[in-house]
């Protein structure tokens, strides 16, 4: 979004010095004084329509943030279904999917596979799913809080690079889902 306050002096000077110079030759000090002023009134026409744009703007993203909010809410309230919350447990930990058995040295196979199924699957779902996805990787991680002082630093290392990657999927699908709902408004 460009914002009205980049129409600055210093970037504004030099199209006023150059209108007057192309004009100085041939006219007398109040026609080039009256051409100053045409062209300085056509820049804060140009910054007022931007500023007015930029508005409608931010406008049209708080709704589209406000939706997106209360869907989330909408969601939450409804809460997870069991059979499904298990479902994708298996799908996205398969043999991990009982974390609290997962020792220290499995932890980072754990968190490759699910990163692995989150890949795979990131591109179909729908804003639900990745609720259920986030509620995962919550336990997932409580897991590694619980074990952190017995991982050796490589895995701890490769898990922080995963624990990333996965932040960075979950913000990507979080702009989609605000760029449907700004699409639909």
């Amino acid at each position: 979004m460009k914002r009205a306050t980049q129409f600055s002096i210093p970037l504004l000077l030099p199209l006023v010095v150059t209108a007057f110079l192309v004009t100085s030759c041939d006219t007398t000090p109040r026609e080039r004084k009256e051409k100053v002023a045409d062209e300085l009134g056509k820049l804060d026409e140009k910054a007022n329509e931007a500023a007015v744009k930029t508005k409608d703007e931010l406008k049209e993203a708080g709704r589209a943030l406000a939706r997106q909010r209360a869907e989330r809410k909408e969601r939450e309230a409804r809460g997870t279904v069991a059979g499904k919350q298990a479902q994708m447990e298996r799908e996205l930990l398969g043999e991990y999917s009982t974390l609290s058995q997962v020792p220290a040295n499995s932890l980072r196979d754990a968190y490759v596979y699910f990163l692995q199924q989150v890949r795979n699957r990131k591109d179909v779902w729908t804003s639900e799913d990745w609720d259920y996805a986030n509620a995962i990787y919550k336990r997932l991680n409580e897991r590694e809080k619980a074990l952190h002082d017995d991982i050796i630093l490589r895995h701890a290392t490769k898990i922080k690079a995963l624990q990333a990657e996965y932040v960075a999927l979950e913000n990507q699908a979080d702009l989609k889902d605000y760029q449907r709902i700004k699409k639909e408004q």
